[in-house]
C-alpha cells in the first residue's frame, strides 16, 4: 500500500428516517481520524451502520474513494453487502462468539492463511487493549469493559490484516464508552498512534468533547439529523469545550 492516506477516503450522501430523526447528511472523509459528534439520538450510529452496510438508506450515494467503489447508489439500485465492503467496524455493544476464547475471537474472520502471519500483530493488539490476562477466557467470564476491549481489538486486527491495496475504513461506535476515563484515554491514545502506523483511517462516534480533542480529530458535528459543521476539533467544538470549562470552574 502507499505510504500515506488518499486525499479523500469516503463520500457520503444519505437520507433516511429512523424513529423521530430524519437524517439528511452529506460529507467527505479526508483525515486519518474523523469523529461524528452530536447528542444521543441525533443519528450518529445509523450513519455508521449505513456506511458499514447494516442499514439500507432510503436514499443515498456512498463511495469508497481509494478503490473507487460505489457502496450504495439508490438511484442505480446498487447496494454492496456488508461483508464485501472495504470496511471493518466495532459496535457500541460488544459482540463476541460466546463459545470462543478471547484469543479465538480476535483471530476470527482473518483472511485465509493470515492467522500464522498475524501472530506478531495479534500480540500487539493483545498488549494494546490490556488483554494479556484474558486471552483464554470466554466472554461469559469477562466484565462488560473487558468484552468491549476484546470486541474493538478484533475489529482493529481485522483492519490491519486486510488483504488489498488500501487499508479498510475502520468504524468505531463509542468504542470505550463506560470505561474509566484514565483507561479510556490511555486506550484511545495508544490506538490512535498504532493505527496511524498502519495507515488505517477511522470514523468514530462520540458525544464526549474531551475525546475528540484527545484524538486531534476532524469533527463532523450533527444535530437534528443534519451536518451543521465540519472541521478541526479545536474549531468546531471550541464553544462546547469552553462551556464545560466554565461549568467546572463554577462547581469548584
Amino acid at each position: 500500500m502507499s505510504d500515506k492516506l488518499p486525499d479523500s477516503l469516503l463520500s457520503v450522501q444519505m437520507r433516511h428516517r429512523v424513529g423521530g430523526v430524519a437524517l439528511d447528511v452529506e460529507f467527505t472523509l479526508t483525515t486519518p481520524w474523523t469523529v461524528l459528534f452530536g447528542p444521543s439520538g441525533s443519528g450518529k450510529t445509523t450513519i455508521l451502520r449505513a456506511i458499514a452496510g447494516f442499514v439500507r438508506s432510503e436514499e443515498g450515494h456512498i463511495v469508497h474513494k481509494p478503490t473507487a467503489s460505489v457502496l450504495l447508489d439508490t438511484e442505480a439500485r446498487v447496494f454492496v453487502p456488508a461483508h464485501l465492503r472495504p470496511i471493518r467496524s466495532a459496535a457500541q455493544n460488544a459482540w463476541l462468539f460466546p463459545h470462543m476464547s478471547v484469543h479465538e475471537n480476535l483471530l476470527y474472520g482473518l483472511p485465509p492463511g493470515a492467522k500464522s502471519a498475524a501472530q506478531n500483530l495479534t500480540s500487539e493488539v493483545i498488549s494494546l487493549f490490556h488483554l494479556s490476562e484474558l486471552t483464554n477466557r470466554k466472554p461469559a467470564d469477562l466484565s462488560g469493559g473487558e468484552r468491549q476491549r476484546a470486541s474493538v481489538g478484533r475489529a482493529v486486527l481485522s483492519a490491519v490484516t486486510f488483504v488489498g491495496p488500501n487499508r479498510p475504513l475502520l468504524l468505531l461506535d463509542e468504542p470505550f464508552n463506560g470505561l474509566d476515563a484514565t483507561l479510556r484515554d490511555e486506550l484511545l491514545t495508544g490506538l490512535r498512534q498504532w493505527l496511524s502506523r498502519w495507515q488505517v483511517p477511522v470514523l468514530s462516534v462520540t458525544h464526549d468533547v474531551g475525546e475528540a480533542f484527545l484524538l486531534v480529530a476532524e469533527v463532523i458535528k450533527i444535530a437534528d439529523g443534519k451536518v451543521i459543521e465540519q472541521g478541526p476539533a479545536t474549531s468546531v467544538l471550541a464553544a462546547e469545550r469552553q462551556r464545560l470549562l466554565d461549568q467546572l470552574r463554577a462547581e469548584q
